[in-house]
């Protein structure tokens, strides 16, 4: 499985909140929050469920942020 982390910036953009009220939310600068979500630090499991809980979205909707990252070998039906 894979984090998408476009869906979590889009969530965001989508909600209107900012990058900085995340940032203050977690307890990081702006600027590593930006490096969080652009893939650079990794968000851990405490802070990915903070940000979860400011989007307004629920825990059991938080699979919805990952992607199956299967092997396209895997996905091809072999006759």
């Amino acid at each position: 499985m894979k984090f998408n982390l476009q869906k979590l910036r889009y969530e965001r953009l989508s909600r209107k909140i900012s990058q900085e009220k995340l940032a203050l939310a977690i307890g990081v600068a702006r600027a590593t929050y930006q490096k969080k979500e652009n893939g650079k630090i990794k968000i851990s499991v405490g802070e990915f469920s903070t940000i979860l809980d400011v989007l307004g979205i629920s825990q059991s909707e938080a699979g919805n942020f990952f992607d199956l990252d299967v092997p396209v070998r895997e996905l091809i039906n072999n006759r």
